[in-house]
């Protein structure tokens, strides 16, 4: 018995290396000669105790699948503290201004690519890394070989991964640089037959280029769910679950205007594929038809009454929306939304209580 739970735990270990970034606990020159002899590159987070980025990163993103596979595949990655040990000098020998700072050299300690700042997506991530640290992929490069008929899934990927990135290069999004990431994945997607849109290299597009169960890709996902290649099957499966939840929080923080028939179509979605068997959405659904309903005095009380009931992504999520929520309220209603509020107060950290603070602020008539 007592080799079975070894073997079944030394398993469990082996399966979580696979499954995220392995960051070894090792120097900086025991790195470079363990990339030297496993022919791999060297990746180095440079993070300090206080990064709120930082552990963002450990907390969302190198957990990944996909963001560990591809990093130990190419990568001999360690972890650097850059205010500790030998951090200090290799933060300025790397010219580290920031944190977290990405930075990635091969063995004879020649800077590949920097990259500074963290991700909120592990695809978003590891196609920016991608992207710098392979020649092949600088944009005229990529111009050239789209522009002269390539329509590969790593080109494509890399090609409309950068005009992602560009969107949000300046200060001012520019979302022309998102229409053509779209237009080029969504023509890709065109040109190709059933067997090539099911296959893993081009898992890509369905959860980088996927915004809402309506879109055209992702009600083809829908509808062919089962038929995927097996490695990425859970892959799409947490994707459906995710637009489902993205569509039904759209509607709750009224970010979206209220249409009831398209509402219906999202609700019978999420009850038709099973997505509602824990109850995750029953009471968010309470809300929005209240809210659909226009009588807003109702809809205040519902959150008076259920409010706790709401799961906690959608709890923090309506709160930071309130302002918007209740902007067609009368007065009497946006006075007892502002004093629930106050009343809610006691119960946040201090994070959140900053960003509710300006829907308090707004419903009172003070945030203009």
């Amino acid at each position: 018995m007592k080799k079975i739970i070894l073997f079944l735990s030394v398993s469990l270990f082996a399966l979580s290396l696979v499954a995220q970034t392995n960051f070894r606990d090792i120097t900086y020159k025991e790195a470079l000669a363990a990339a030297k002899a496993e022919k791999k590159l060297v990746f180095i987070d440079f993070y300090t105790s206080w990064c709120g980025p930082c552990k963002m990163m450990m907390k969302n993103i190198f957990p990944l699948k996909e963001v560990g596979n591809y990093l130990n595949s190419k990568f001999v990655c360690i972890k650097i503290d850059a205010e500790k040990g030998e951090g200090p000098e290799l933060a300025k020998r790397y010219q580290v201004k920031a944190y977290p700072t990405f930075v990635a050299i091969n063995p004879a300690e020649e800077i590949l690519m920097t990259k500074v700042g963290g991700s909120g997506s592990g695809s978003g991530f590891i196609g920016s890394i991608d992207r710098l640290i392979d020649p092949d992929k600088t944009p005229e490069r990529m111009k050239q070989r789209y522009e002269s008929g390539e329509r590969t899934a790593d080109l494509i990927s890399a090609y409309a991964g950068l005009k992602m990135e560009e969107v949000y290069k300046n200060r001012q999004p520019d979302m022309t640089k998102k229409d053509e990431a779209f237009k080029m994945v969504q023509d890709y997607f065109d040109g190709l037959k059933d067997k090539e849109r099911l296959a893993e290299e081009n898992l890509f597009i369905y959860t980088s280029y996927t915004e809402s169960p309506a879109d055209a890709i992702a009600r083809y996902m829908i509808a062919n769910r089962d038929k995927f290649a097996p490695a990425i099957k859970n892959d799409i499966s947490d994707r459906i679950k995710e637009l489902y939840k993205m569509d039904v929080l759209n509607y709750l923080t009224a970010r979206v205007p209220f249409n009831q028939q398209q509402y219906d179509i999202v609700k019978k979605g999420v009850m038709d594929l099973g997505l509602n068997k824990d109850e995750y959405y029953t009471t968010a659904f309470r809300f929005i038809e209240s809210y659909g309903a226009g009588d807003m005095d109702a809809f205040m009380t519902l959150c008076e009454k259920e409010y706790d009931q709401l799961n906690d992504d959608y709890k923090s999520s309506l709160m930071y929306s309130f302002a918007d929520v209740f902007a067609s309220a009368n007065e009497t209603v946006k006075k007892r939304a502002a004093k629930f509020i106050r009343h809610s107060f006691l119960d946040m950290d201090a994070t959140m209580i900053m960003f509710v603070a300006q829907q308090l602020m707004q419903l009172e008539g003070k945030g203009h």
